[in-house]
C-alpha cells in the first residue's frame, strides 16, 4: 500500500504539470510545425494513454511490481507527447521511472529507456521549427538519458541490496527459530533426565521398598507372624513418605504458577509441619533489588523441599529453622534442625560437576547428589555440615542471573 500511494502522488503530480505545460504549449508556443488544434488533440491523447497505461498495467499491485517488457509502451507514449509538443520533454521525468519500476535487473530499462531517449528525441526535432531546435533537442535527450541512467542504476542497486538483505533476514529468522526450538528441545530433554534422575532417588527408591515390605508381610501372613502389624505399619509410613515427596515434586512444577516464591514456601513449609509434627520457622528476608528467575526459585524450593525432606527421614528432630536471605553475590538458603546431625562426613562446600568429586555427597545421600549437581549447572553450591550444638545445617548459595526469565520451568 505505501509503494502504491507513493506512485499515486508521483504520477498524480505529474500529470498537473504537464497538463498546465500542455495548456502553454498551446497558447503560446509557435515552434511547432503543427497548429493549435493538432497539438491540443495530440497532446490529449497521449496524457489520456499516459494515465490509461498507468491505471491498466504500470500501477503497482503489491509490494514487488512486476511489469517487465510492458514498459514499452511508454515509449510511442513520449515519441507522441514531444512530436506535439518540445515542452513535453518533461514527460520524461515520470517515463523513465516507469520504465525502471518493476524490473529487478537493469538489462532490461537500459534498453527500453535507451530506446525511449532515441524516439523522443528524434520526433522532437520531428516536430519542432527552428535551425536551433536539432542540436538542443540532441542535448537535452543526452543529458535527460545520462540522468535516467544515474538514477536508474542507483535506484536499482539499492533495491537489490534491499532485496538480498531481505532474503538474509528471513534466512536468519528462520535460523533463530530453528536455533530457538532445538534450545526448547534441548532444555526439555535435560529436565526430563532431570526429573528421572529425582524421581529414582526419591519416589522409586521408597516404593521399592514398600513392595520389598508388601513380600516380606505377605510370607509373614502366610506363617502368622506376629510382626505381621508392624510390617503393614512401615507399609503404611513408607507409601506415606512417597506420597509426600511426590507431592513435593509437583508443587516444584506448579506452585510458583498459582503464587510468589514467598507464598509458595510458606506454604509448603506450614503443610510440612502440619504432615510431620516438626514444628518449622521461616525467615524470608530477600532484598527488594533480588530478582528471582523462575529457574532460580524452582531451584530453590527443590533445595528446600529435599533439605526438609532429609530432616525428617533421618533427623530425628522436632524443629526446624528455614532461612533465604539476599546480597549482591546472591541468595543464602539454610535449612537447620535440631537432631542428631548427618551421620556422614560430608564437604565444608560441594558444588556439582562431573570433575568433582566432593561435589557428591557421600553416605547415599541420593537427594543432596541431586541438589549439588542442579546448582553446579548455575553456578551455585550445597554444604551440609553438623552444627556444633547438635543437628545439621544444609547451606545452600545461588548467584543471581542478570536477566530474569518469568517463563523458565523446572
Amino acid at each position: 500500500m505505501t509503494l502504491r500511494r507513493g506512485w499515486d502522488l508521483a504520477v498524480t503530480a505529474c500529470m498537473v504539470l504537464l497538463i498546465l505545460l500542455a495548456f502553454v504549449s498551446v497558447t503560446h508556443e509557435g515552434a511547432s510545425r503543427l497548429d493549435v488544434g493538432t497539438r491540443a488533440v495530440l497532446i490529449a491523447v497521449g496524457l489520456g494513454a499516459l494515465a490509461a497505461y498507468y491505471l491498466l498495467w504500470a500501477r503497482p499491485r503489491n509490494e514487488s511490481n512486476a511489469v517487465g517488457w510492458g514498459a514499452a509502451w511508454v515509449i510511442p507514449i513520449g515519441a507522441l507527447l514531444t512530436f506535439a509538443s518540445p515542452s513535453m520533454f518533461t514527460a520524461q521525468v515520470i517515463l523513465y521511472p516507469m520504465i525502471w519500476e518493476g524490473n529487478a535487473r537493469p538489462r532490461r530499462p537500459l534498453i527500453l529507456s535507451g530506446i525511449a531517449a532515441i524516439a523522443m528525441t528524434t520526433t522532437s526535432i520531428l516536430g519542432t521549427e527552428g535551425p536551433d531546435w536539432p542540436g538542443n533537442a540532441l542535448v537535452i535527450g543526452a543529458v535527460s538519458y545520462a540522468f535516467n541512467l544515474a538514477m536508474g542504476l542507483w535506484i536499482s542497486g539499492i533495491s537489490r541490496v534491499s532485496a538480498e538483505n531481505a532474503r538474509l533476514y528471513d534466512q536468519l529468522r528462520l535460523r533463530q527459530e530453528e536455533i530457538a526450538a532445538l534450545n526448547r528441545d534441548a532444555g526439555a530433554m535435560h529436565e526430563r533426565g532431570r526429573l528421572s534422575r529425582d524421581l529414582h532417588d526419591t519416589v522409586a527408591q521408597t516404593l521399592t521398598g514398600v513392595v520389598m515390605l508388601s513380600r516380606s508381610a505377605l510370607r509373614q501372613a502366610e506363617v502368622g507372624s506376629p510382626k505381621l502389624v508392624d510390617t503393614v505399619r512401615l507399609i503404611e509410613s513408607s507409601a506415606a513418605e512417597a506420597l509426600a515427596e511426590t507431592r513435593a515434586m509437583v508443587a516444584t512444577a506448579s506452585s510458583l504458577e498459582e503464587s510468589t516464591f514467598a507464598e509458595t514456601l510458606e506454604r509448603f513449609c506450614t503443610r510440612f509441619a502440619r504432615e510431620t509434627g516438626i514444628v518449622v520457622d521461616l525467615e524470608f528476608s530477600l532484598n527488594p533489588g533480588a530478582l528471582l528467575s523462575r529457574a532460580e526459585e524452582v531451584i530453590l524450593l527443590r533445595c528446600v523441599q529435599e533439605g526438609l525432606a532429609n530432616v525428617r527421614k533421618h533427623s530425628g528432630a522436632n524443629t526446624a529453622r528455614v532461612s533465604v536471605a539476599s546480597d549482591r553475590a546472591g541468595v543464602r538458603l539454610g535449612i537447620a534442625d535440631n537432631g542428631r546431625g548427618p551421620t556422614f562426613a560430608a564437604p565444608e562446600s560441594a558444588a556439582s560437576g562431573e570433575g568433582n568429586p566432593a561435589a557428591r555427597p557421600t553416605g547415599g545421600q541420593f537427594g543432596l547428589a541431586g541438589l549439588a549437581e542442579r546448582l553446579g549447572g548455575v553456578g551455585g553450591t550445597v554444604a551440609l555440615t553438623a552444627k556444633p550444638e547438635g543437628g545439621a545445617l544444609l547451606s545452600v548459595e545461588l548467584p543471581l542471573s542478570t536477566e530474569p526469565s518469568t517463563k523458565e520451568q523446572s
